[in-house]
């Protein structure tokens, strides 16, 4: 790879908070809600970074930019979160250039996800990307990387065992549940909260629920009514959450709020047990909750521990999906090679049709119009085939010379004498 190209790649970064160095109360702090999200992409165009798509999910919050200045970034992040920079030193990440290409592609594969396999995480990173490209935030760089860990997140998936099993956040609450509860069939589940992850929970839980008695309860009561319509399910409206509450046996709570939404009034004088999964980062279940005796709650961290037996088909789907990651990391680097020799590729076009018609002109008096036409023919000819052997001479080697340009501007003085 050329220097050229290496420095290039210095300026792609990401920045981050992510379940592996830091624990959920820690990593709630630094959770951004999309509005954040959106302002960051705002005061960074201000700023003017060049490109940065924003990521928060409830295992990671990150930051892919390209930018000379990462810095900078790092600033508009902690300045639209709850964290500090004492804390980012404590627990965030700074990767750049390979680390971070390297990274993006295995956090996209969900390879690097808390629960491998997860490939709810390419929908967050796809819809991440598209508010940004929308914002006019993704420079080529990014669009054509961000394109070839689509394709190979895509074909991770469709060619390997790494989504065998429970595969999400949703799949892995629903087998905590059916691991926690004596009779599915009877009990009565609450599901509080109907965003990506609540509905996509709803879905598996009817897989096995055959009484079908699940009420639903989202802020938004029109969201609650569809959903129930949908399935043939009860709904009721946020006013009668306590009542719900008390009355559920299972609590699902997926409301992605920046604060509690269930608090311990709404489990107080419970007399049964009660499982209650919190689905959300920042955590949607209030911790002074555990204190009840009556009521067990499972955040995101705990559910990761529920999927153990997938886990073994997933683990060892891990090489292939390495190598594949490997190849478009290749590919994508042969393409940056390629952009890279764009201006030389036009320059040795350009050098050898000069010298073509500078040759012809000197014999074009001595030709006849019929020997013209043959001979600009023949010399067209020529000279396809002398830029085609060029062009691949250069794609191979060019990184041998100090620079491209130099090696054609060497070639062609000769020939300007």
């Amino acid at each position: 790879m050329s220097f050229r190209i290496r420095e290039n790649l210095q300026k792609f970064f990401v920045i981050g908070i992510s379940y592996k160095k830091t624990a959920i109360d820690s990593r709630e702090k630094f959770s951004l809600q999309p509005e954040d999200q959106s302002n960051i992409l705002d005061q960074a165009k201000e700023k003017k970074i060049e490109s940065l798509v924003t990521l928060s999910t409830c295992n990671r919050t990150e930051l892919y930019g390209f930018s000379s200045d990462p810095d900078a970034a790092i600033h508009l992040f902690l300045s639209n979160c709850n964290a500090k920079y004492e804390d980012f030193i404590t627990h965030g990440y700074i990767l750049k250039g390979h680390d971070a290409i390297q990274h993006l592609y295995r956090v996209t594969s969900g390879l690097d996800s808390q629960i491998i396999g997860d490939f709810q995480i390419v929908g967050q990173v796809k819809n991440s990307y598209r508010e940004a490209d929308e914002k006019g935030m993704v420079n080529p760089f990014m669009n054509r990387l961000f394109s070839y860990v689509f394709q190979a997140s895509k074909k991770i998936k469709n060619t390997t065992d790494i989504s065998k099993g429970a595969s999400s956040v949703s799949h892995a609450a629903v087998q905590y549940i059916k691991d926690h509860t004596e009779e599915l069939d009877n009990a009565n589940i609450l599901l509080f909260g109907l965003g990506e992850i609540g509905k996509d929970t709803c879905v598996n839980l009817l897989k096995h629920m055959h009484n079908r008695s699940l009420t639903v309860v989202n802020r938004t009561l029109t969201k609650a009514e569809n959903l129930a319509a949908k399935f043939d399910l009860r709904f009721a409206p946020i006013e009668n959450l306590t009542e719900e509450v008390q009355n559920a046996d299972v609590i699902v709570v997926s409301t992605g709020a920046p604060h509690a939404t269930i608090l311990p009034h709404h489990v107080e004088g419970k007399t049964k047990k009660s499982l209650i999964l919190d689905l959300s980062v920042p955590r949607n279940v209030s911790v002074d909750i555990e204190e009840n005796p009556y009521v067990e709650v499972a955040t995101v961290d705990i559910l990761s521990q529920s999927i153990s037996k997938a886990m073994k088909h997933r683990h060892a789907a891990v090489p292939n999906a390495e190598k594949i990651i490997e190849e478009s990391i290749k590919e994508f680097y042969g393409w940056l090679e390629i952009k890279n020799l764009s201006p030389v590729i036009v320059a040795l076009k350009d050098n050898l049709e000069r010298i073509k018609e500078k040759e012809i002109d000197y014999h074009k008096s001595k030709l006849s119009d019929i020997e013209l036409e043959k001979i600009e023919h023949i010399s067209t000819n020529i000279v396809n085939k002398i830029a085609r052997a060029c062009i691949n001479h250069l794609k191979d080697n060019h990184k041998k010379h100090s620079t491209p340009i130099e090696t054609l501007e060497m070639i062609f003085r000769e020939n300007e004498n």
